[in-house]
Formats: C-alpha cells, sequence, structure tokens
C-alpha cells in the first residue's frame, strides 16, 4: 500500500512496533476493518507474517478480531492506541529503572571499580558530574574553567572539604567566581589561561620543546577542562581538546587516583603562586 506514509511507519517502530505490525495498523485504521486476505493483498505482506503482525497487535490491544469467518480485524483509534504505546514505553522504563538500582554490579564484574572508563557526549558527562557531587560525602577537588561552577551551585548546605581551582577569562570572571564562593568554606584559587600556559613556559630553555609547546597549547580548549576528584576515591578528567564530541576518563582505581591526586594537588598550588 503506497499510501502508508513511511514517517509514520517509522514513528511506530521507534514506539515498539514491528514493521509489518506498524503496517496492518496503519492499514487498518484507514480501511476502518479489514479481512485478512484483504491486509496480504494490499501490503504484500506474507500470510504468515500477516497472521502474527495481527496476533500481536491484538496482543497489544491496538486491534479486535471482529469476525472469524471470514477472519476480519479492526483497529483501536489511534488517538487511543498511541497512548496505549506510549504508557507501555514509560512502565517498561519504570520497571527498568527499578531493577537497575537493584543489580548487584560486583557479581557480574569482578574488581569494577578498578577499571579505567571513557565517558562519551556532553549528555553523559553532565550526567555523571552529577551523580559525582551526588554521591560525595566529605570532600570536592575540582581544577575546572568556569563554565563548571553550575555544578556545584548547592553544595554549600552539604559539610564539603572544597578544593577548588578555576581559570578565569578576564576581571569580571573573577568578580563573579568570587561573588560565586562567598557562601563556601575551603580552598579557593582563580587563575588566568596565561599564568597557566607561563609557568610551564617558563621552565622550557630548549627551542624545539618551546615550538611543540606551543603547537600544543593551540589544540587546548580550555573552557571545555575540568577535573572533579570526590572523596579521594572517584575522579572524572574532561580532556580539555577542541572537538566535536566532550570525551572524559572515570575512575575509582586507588593507585590511580592517588598519583593524580598528589600531581594534581601540587599542580594547582604552584598555578596559585604565579
Amino acid at each position: 500500500m503506497d499510501k502508508i506514509p513511511l514517517k509514520l511507519t517509522k514513528s511506530l517502530m521507534e514506539l515498539g512496533l514491528l514493521e509489518s505490525e506498524a503496517k496492518i495498523y496503519i492499514a487498518l485504521t484507514i480501511m476502518d476493518h479489514a479481512e485478512v486476505k484483504e491486509l496480504i493483498n494490499i501490503l504484500g505482506l506474507s500470510k504468515p507474517n500477516t497472521y502474527e503482525g495481527l496476533r500481536m497487535l491484538e496482543e497489544k490491544g491496538l486491534v479486535v478480531l471482529i469476525n472469524t469467518r471470514p477472519m476480519a480485524y479492526q483497529a483501536i483509534p489511534p488517538e487511543i492506541g498511541l497512548e496505549m504505546l506510549l504508557k507501555t514505553h514509560l512502565d517498561a522504563e519504570k520497571e527498568a529503572k527499578k531493577i537497575f538500582s537493584t543489580l548487584d554490579k560486583e557479581k557480574f564484574v569482578e574488581k569494577s571499580s578498578e577499571a579505567l572508563f571513557q565517558v562519551y557526549g556532553e549528555k553523559s558527562i553532565d550526567y555523571k558530574i552529577k551523580d559525582m557531587l551526588k554521591s560525595a560525602t566529605k570532600s570536592v577537588f575540582m581544577i575546572s574553567s568556569s563554565q563548571y561552577l553550575k555544578y556545584i551551585e548547592n553544595l554549600s548546605k552539604k559539610k564539603l572539604k572544597f578544593d577548588i581551582t578555576i581559570f578565569s577569562e578576564g576581571k569580571n570572571t573573577e568578580q563573579e567566581i568570587k561573588k560565586f564562593f562567598r557562601d563556601y568554606e575551603g580552598n579557593f584559587q582563580i587563575i588566568s589561561e596565561e599564568n597557566a600556559v607561563n609557568m610551564y613556559s617558563s621552565k622550557i630553555t630548549n627551542p624545539e620543546e618551546f615550538t611543540e609547546y606551543k603547537e600544543a597549547l593551540s589544540m587546548f580548549e580550555y573552557r571545555n577542562m575540568m577535573v572533579l576528584m570526590i572523596d579521594d576515591s572517584e575522579i572524572m578528567y574532561v580532556l580539555p581538546f577542541s572537538q566535536d564530541t566532550l570525551s572524559a576518563f572515570n575512575t575509582k582505581n586507588k593507585s590511580l587516583i592517588t598519583l593524580m591526586k598528589l600531581g594534581l594537588k601540587d599542580m594547582s598550588h604552584q598555578l596559585a603562586k604565579e
């Protein structure tokens, strides 16, 4: 049936129907009701596929058998059928979330906390940052650009030890950052990108190394950068590169966290001296 819109078929497939089921349901809504042999002729589906599609649609409550000899079906009105499909998805989502929350990860993967994970995409990184900060009970260590301050807006209400270094983008940004932290307690530092660059470039004496250093910096995007460590037990590093898709590394590996913690804290203290 050429009259069946492809976009409508795809939409119903997104809601969980197979292509054959979607076409049968659409045909029945257009025709109001039809015999099985009519559907086979009109849609060009095989006899087994047509009968199986009707069985599944009937099971989902989207079609009703209105006659047995010859077999004929009628579709539930789309405004009701779509609500039924959507409710099925929402119910499945709730059930899946419930089960996921009770899964014992240790039974599936031994020493899973020792792994180094890569996180892709802004949405995944956004979720992971929020999840880490939500679970923080002792401390928050962060080196980042000012764009990530929004994630710790409400953490002043939690009794946490803060050690935060923020890259500023000018005097206005520095004033905003100082105002932001006035209700927080802990160690807070504001540094400029220029100071960060100068700290390392001043230690380079070899001209070739200096050229390589400058080329490497040209690929950096400080606004993307963030290092977040909570409770000295989990760390995430959002890569400071200009790219179409943000990416980050995340781990709970104790030895790796200890090494990174020492290096990062030393770096933040050196930056503060510049």
